[in-house]
């Protein structure tokens, strides 16, 4: 990534760690903490300081920041970026029905994915059509004229996100049925490290192959060649210039 993007990207990181310690983060005053109800002894017994961070508020906002990070990344990288992107057209009303029985059989593990066949369904729609619209995380035009739609949510989503994302991807191809138009759930990273992936929902909703960026190609795809690492180091870096802060949290 270029110099300016890099800039854009610290700053962004560094404003969500701010903003995060800054609304999340208990008034570290025994009294205080006392008056609102926020003592907990023996979590703090077991991790002195514990209590301090709303770890599932981290994770939330994370979610969110890094489809910030991939805009500006996407933005430098392709012809044009938009998140979220609202969507609005029209769909054969056969089409409409084919994606709600696709998605229940998807998640009565009826059928197995398989994006091939999704798209040929879709692209051969026809008959009468419906308004239709839908909200998408990122979506991507690259200098190629592709467009890529993708929904960037939690790297172990439940069933009810699964469904969310499917359906939201499914309406937006629907809605282009565009040779030159592509659906993708967006993973930042692999929960399993090196391993292959195994949190049991996805697999039941998408052909990976065909429809998933997970961790590295993800970033490549939205930054190009090279943008994991750098990316990666950023955060570590940023993790460090907030380190101290952090610590006399966890002492005070």
């Amino acid at each position: 990534m270029n110099a300016a993007t890099e800039q854009s990207v610290r700053e962004l990181i560094r404003s969500f760690m701010a903003k995060w310690l800054l609304d999340s983060v208990p008034d570290p005053d025994p009294a205080t903490r006392e008056a609102r109800g926020d003592l907990a002894p023996f979590h703090d017994a077991l991790v002195p300081g514990i209590r301090l961070f709303n770890e599932r508020s981290f994770s939330t906002r994370l979610g969110n920041l890094h489809e910030r990070v991939a805009k500006v990344l996407a933005d430098a990288a392709h012809a044009r970026a938009v998140q979220p992107l609202d969507l609005s057209g029209t769909l054969p009303v056969l089409t409409r029905e084919f994606i709600t029985q696709r998605v229940d059989q998807l998640e009565h593990r009826a059928a197995l994915p398989d994006a091939n066949y999704e798209r040929e369904q879709i692209q051969n729609g026809f008959g009468g059509e419906v308004e239709a619209g839908t909200r998408i995380d990122l979506f991507i035009e690259t200098h190629a004229g592709e467009e890529h739609y993708f929904e960037i949510k939690s790297a172990k989503p439940n069933k009810g996100q699964c469904v969310e994302m499917k359906q939201r991807l499914l309406t937006a191809f629907a809605i282009r049925r565009d040779r030159n138009a592509f659906w993708w759930w967006g993973v930042p990273y692999n929960p399993y490290g090196n391993a292959v992936y195994s949190h049991n929902y996805p697999p039941s909703f998408f052909d990976f192959p065909n429809e998933v960026m997970l961790g590295e190609p993800f970033w490549e795809f939205v930054g190009g060649t090279g943008t994991y690492d750098e990316l990666q180091q950023i955060y570590e870096e940023i993790g460090v210039e907030f380190a101290p802060v952090i610590d006399g949290l966890r002492s005070s």
